[in-house]
């Protein structure tokens, strides 16, 4: 137990001085490096030179010469080539010795040098530049689901933090890029969605005309109406195709409340029902506006006209698409929470238990629906969204009789 204090110390502080040697910058570790290069080749060459002096001496000494200390030194760094040896001696081995402890110094500097040099690659060069490489390979084959670290604060550990804040960067604008993309795809499929119902409408008045204009079913007054409604449709949908091309997303498009009459817009909703009647086999009925106390819809109050009526036309279409053989609409007006009700009810077999949770998202389709090609599967996205900037909110459930029940709330504040 006394020994464990001690080696815990010892441990923290060498890997306490690795780490500090580790964050060193490349200038000062060379030197440190090279310093101890200096120190390494200054102890092997003296150790070299002292051992190799020892030597001659000794084989000196086995001839019984008294003056070897005044021949070596005689015979300056090597031995001249006019040096005679004495009989006995063994001259090549005094050649290396005297060979090895002149040169050995230079010896142990080239190849510390290069020893350092290796060790110097190996130890702060080598795994950050394979680092650095792997990343290039991985950016240019377009993957970015890695991380770039080293754990260093030497100059290439800052280059692999900003290697990594690039990355991070590219991985940003890509999710913006997707992001954007998916938006406009979003508007796309939007615009060509919302496009549908004010066709169909048309078409429904148009019906109406061809049906019982020849058959002189149709006053003047009642056509004047007729073509008076068409013209106001035509305009809404041209007003609505300037807006779609100004903006980038749905979250763009504008909210401009107006205060209106809740007869008004009961008319409206009417007039929409009647077209989508004419124009399909199904029985569109309506009843509404109303408040819920039982007054006319004589109230006034501030509210969108032309978000609520995007809102009920994707209803209807929606409708059409899975009702039976009719459909019920609703409006009403609660006094208490200031919202506008706007319920859509049909007869058809309703929504499944995974499509009352996947229904609003974007993109979603049913699976057995028989025009799932042409159904973008946006519609009940959209209404949300629409209801989201009218304040509201959108529901989906079953009804009780059996078929679905959409129910949009727009918040419209009474203007009394």
């Amino acid at each position: 137990m006394g020994c464990g204090i001690p080696m815990d110390w010892l441990e923290e502080k060498i890997e306490k001085t690795a780490r500090h040697i580790r964050n060193l910058s490349f200038r000062k570790a060379m030197i440190a490096y090279i310093l101890v290069l200096a120190a390494i080749v200054f102890i092997l060459s003296y150790l070299t030179m002292v051992l190799c002096w020892q030597w001659e001496i000794a084989e000196w000494a086995n001839h019984e010469r008294e003056d070897f200390v005044e021949v070596i030194y005689k015979k300056g760094p090597l031995w001249g080539t006019d040096y005679t040896f004495e009989a006995g001696t063994d001259s090549r081995k005094l050649l290396l010795l005297d060979f090895v402890r002149v040169w050995c110094p230079y010896f142990y500097a080239f190849a510390g040098m290069v020893v350092t040099i290796f060790i110097f690659y190996q130890k702060r060069l080598a795994s950050p530049l394979r680092i650095l490489e792997d990343s290039v390979e991985q950016i240019r084959g377009n993957n970015l689901d890695f991380h770039v670290h080293y754990d260093s604060e030497d100059e290439l550990g800052s280059l692999c933090d900003s290697v990594e804040d690039m990355r991070r960067e590219l991985v940003r604008g890509k999710e913006e890029m997707w992001m954007l993309v998916e938006r406009q795809k979003e508007l796309n499929a939007a615009f060509a969605h919302d496009l549908r119902t004010p066709l169909t409408v048309l078409k429904g008045y148009t019906d109406f005309l061809a049906r019982y204009l020849p058959e002189g079913k149709i006053s003047e007054a009642k056509m004047a109406d007729t073509l008076a409604l068409m013209s106001e449709h035509l305009k809404r949908l041209e007003n609505y195709s300037r807006t779609m091309k100004g903006i980038r997303s749905i979250d763009e498009v504008p909210f401009s409340p107006e205060v209106i009459r809740l007869g008004s817009i009961g008319k409206k909703i009417q007039e929409v029902v009647f077209a989508l009647g004419q124009a399909g086999d199904v029985g569109i009925f309506y009843r509404g506006c109303t408040l819920k106390d039982g007054d006319n819809g004589g109230l006034r109050v501030q509210a969108d006209e032309n978000i609520i009526m995007e809102v009920l036309e994707n209803l209807l279409s929606n409708a059409i698409r899975y009702a039976g053989t009719q459909i019920e609409v609703i409006s009403e007006y609660d006094m208490q929470k200031m919202e506008f009700l706007l319920v859509v009810r049909d007869d058809g077999k309703g929504f499944s238990e995974e499509q009352l949770i996947k229904a609003l998202k974007p993109y979603h389709k049913e699976h057995d629906s028989v025009e799932m090609d042409e159904h973008f599967g946006i519609g009940l996205h959209i209404c949300r969204e629409f209801c989201k900037k009218h304040g509201g909110t959108l529901d989906v459930a079953n009804s009780i009789r059996g078929g679905a029940v959409v129910t949009a709330s727009f918040v419209c504040q009474c203007n009394l």
